[in-house]
Order: C-alpha cells, then sequence, then structure tokens
C-alpha cells in the first residue's frame, strides 16, 4: 500500500515515516511540505492513502482535499488526518472528503490500523467528534459496521469469550503488553490468544482484525458506543 506524507515538519515526516516502516505493508512512496507539492505527487505517485499532519502551521489542509478531490478523471486517494483534540480546519476537511482523523497523541498501532481502515475503505474518526466525515463520491459509500459475510459471522462463532476479550482489545490498538496488563496475564498468553483469533478467522495479520471486527460488529466499539477513541463508517 502505497502513502504520501504531507507535513511542513520534516522532523515530523521523518517520525511517522519511522512508526510507518514498521508495516512490511506499507510504503512510504512520497512527502511533500505544502499543499500544491502534495496535490502535484498524488498525481505522480497514486498513494491510497495521503496521511496528513493536519497542524502544519503553512498548510491549508481544507484546500488540499478540495485540490485531491477536484481532479479530473482520478480517484481521490483516502485522506488521513493527523489532529489535536479540537481543530476546527481538520472538522472542515472531513466535511471536504478527507475519509479519517487520529489525534496526534494515537499509538503507533493506532496509526497503522487507522491508515488500513481507511485503504479498505472506511472512514475513520475521532468517536466524541459529532459530524463524521463526508463520503467520497468516487468511491462509494463506505463499508458499514456490523454486518460483514455469513462466512465472516460463522467464524466468529469459533472464537472463545477470552479469544472475543482479546479481539476487543486489538481493536482499541493496544499492544501485547498493553493487553497483558489489561488481562492480567503474560505476554505469551496473549501472543498465543492472538494468534488463535488470527488463525481462526482466516486473518493475516492484526490490522486485518481490527478491520474484522468493525466489519462484522464484532465489538461495541465498531459503532463507537464504547471502548477505543476511534470508530469506524
Amino acid at each position: 500500500m502505497g502513502v504520501l506524507l504531507v507535513g511542513d515538519r520534516a522532523i515530523t515526516r521523518a517520525g511517522v515515516r519511522a512508526v510507518l516502516g514498521r508495516d512490511r505493508t506499507i510504503e512510504v512512496v512520497g512527502e511533500a511540505a505544502d499543499g500544491p507539492d502534495a496535490e502535484r505527487r498524488a498525481s505522480a505517485l497514486g498513494p491510497q492513502v495521503v496521511l496528513v499532519d493536519a497542524q502544519s502551521p503553512g498548510l491549508d489542509v481544507v484546500r488540499l482535499v478540495a485540490g485531491l478531490a477536484a481532479r479530473p478523471g482520478r480517484a481521490m486517494p483516502g485522506v488521513l488526518l493527523m489532529v489535536q483534540e479540537t481543530d476546527d480546519p481538520a472538522r472542515q476537511a472531513l466535511r471536504a472528503g478527507a475519509r479519517g482523523a487520529v489525534l496526534s497523541r494515537a499509538t503507533p498501532e493506532q496509526l497503522l490500523s487507522a491508515i488500513h481502515m481507511v485503504a479498505a475503505g472506511y472512514a475513520v474518526f475521532e468517536a466524541s467528534w459529532s459530524v463524521p466525515p463526508a463520503p467520497d463520491a468516487d468511491r462509494g459509500p463506505a463499508p458499514s459496521c456490523g454486518h460483514g459475510t455469513a462466512d465472516e459471522r460463522a467464524r466468529a462463532e469459533l472464537l472463545t469469550r477470552r479469544e472475543r476479550e482479546v479481539l476487543a482489545l486489538l481493536a482499541r490498538g493496544l499492544s501485547n503488553a498493553e493487553m497483558s496488563a489489561e488481562l492480567v496475564v503474560g505476554e505469551s498468553t496473549v501472543k498465543s490468544h492472538v494468534q488463535h483469533v488470527l488463525d481462526k478467522l482466516e486473518l493475516r495479520n492484526r490490522v486485518h482484525a481490527v478491520i474484522y471486527a468493525l466489519r462484522t460488529g464484532l465489538v461495541p466499539a465498531a459503532c463507537g458506543r464504547c471502548g477505543p477513541r476511534y470508530t469506524a463508517v
């Protein structure tokens, strides 16, 4: 999956690049320091996701989103914003068609999960925000949570109660160490539970487990009613 990093602070882009380097399925195809450069690079490189530091002082995020949406004959890449707790320009960008937002204090696991969900067609946003992202007309409506295919629901029945708990913690973006503390078990036990979840649901990695949970509604957090901070629609 190709990701374009956008932000006017080189040190922030370097830190995000290091985080994305943890995921072998993600390739940072380029970086841009301003909106016009981001639009040019998006056209030339065709990233699936444009990750934008919405706190960049010199970046007009709303104009960037509008510019990406207005390119003739090209589908808009999924735009994911890194934001502060209250960020009005970011909310405007979501209304303009950005696919999601994560708080700048999100964990690496949460950021990686959000990128995968945006690439998969979901809109990811901070659950306490009252205005969800606008749908992207070029992509069609995002998949809804709480459904999934009959096969996906059948596989979910194979999970034990503990494995469902582990899946819910995965959906919150917790690391193995954090899950170990939450469940009061050793990390080796957590790793075993995670592997059982992946095997039973026939999934490749933790990120796909999060997407699966959101698609099928296996965890209440998939609809933003409780649990994790982020929800997807």
